[in-house]
């Protein structure tokens, strides 16, 4: 661990970013206008709450997972590394906290990397973990919806995908496709975020976020976490919720 990037608290929920590794290394025989490096960025949320432990666990797992993940390619070569690494480029793992309160904690973990030639950056994994400080386990969709998404829930959450442009809405006759692995939970109500290629090509990622006015008939009753507790931090958009 080489550093604490951040330390803050959002919603009673205290932790600290940690930067795992931030190296690089110089690679030879690089294409014309490519950097000569190679460089690995790899952060973690560790909360400060000994009752958390568990979570720490899990983040401080995931983001090395996500590394590993990444160097052992679809293969699954053991031996990739950062040092067996010979071509240029970048890998970034982050976890970025969306919202947070004494009985919930919202977290979505992500991997980029970008490749010598590549026409673009690229998304190599994400996770989105909604985490119960209570349970100490992450919640699924049955903790949190009685009923599971229907057409017209997945038609409401298309029309509040803030990436309108970037999609064919012809497609989605029957709306997104809300799966709870895209799912994060905040002040404004449930996000579902979708990364490149996922709803069509590399422009297609975006998010949709439906009210917990809106998603009343769906919720379980009594919910695992409170509502009014919850808290996102102070650049989270929630302006947009349907």
């Amino acid at each position: 661990m080489l550093a604490i990037l951040l330390m803050t608290a959002v919603g009673g929920f205290s932790f600290n970013v940690n930067v795992l590794s931030n190296r690089s290394k110089t690679i030879h025989g690089v294409p014309a206008g490519e950097r000569a490096e190679w460089k690995e960025h790899i952060e973690a949320i560790v909360p400060s709450d000994p009752r958390d432990a568990d979570l720490a666990r899990l983040l401080l797992g995931q983001a090395r997972a996500f590394a590993r993940d990444y160097y052992a390619g679809d293969t699954g070569d053991a031996s990739g590394s950062f040092e067996a690494t010979n071509t240029a480029g970048s890998l970034d793992v982050f976890e970025t906290l969306e919202a947070a309160s004494s009985d919930l904690v919202s977290v979505h973990i992500g991997a980029s990397y970008y490749e010598a030639s590549m026409a673009h950056p690229n998304s190599d994994a994400s996770l989105n973990i909604v985490w119960s400080r209570q349970l100490h386990r992450p919640l699924t969709q049955a903790d949190v919806l009685s009923i599971a998404p229907d057409r017209a829930l997945k038609l409401k959450a298309l029309a509040a995908f803030d990436n309108q442009e970037g999609i064919d809405a012809s497609q989605f006759t029957d709306g997104l496709p809300l799966d709870w692995k895209h799912a994060t939970v905040g002040p404004a109500g449930i996000s579902w975020t979708f990364g490149p290629y996922e709803l069509g090509g590399y422009a297609s990622g975006g998010s949709a976020t439906v009210s917990w006015a809106s998603l009343a008939p769906y919720l379980r009753r009594p919910l695992p976490f409170s509502i009014a507790e919850l808290r996102a931090p102070a650049d989270t958009k929630t302006s947009h919720a349907r």
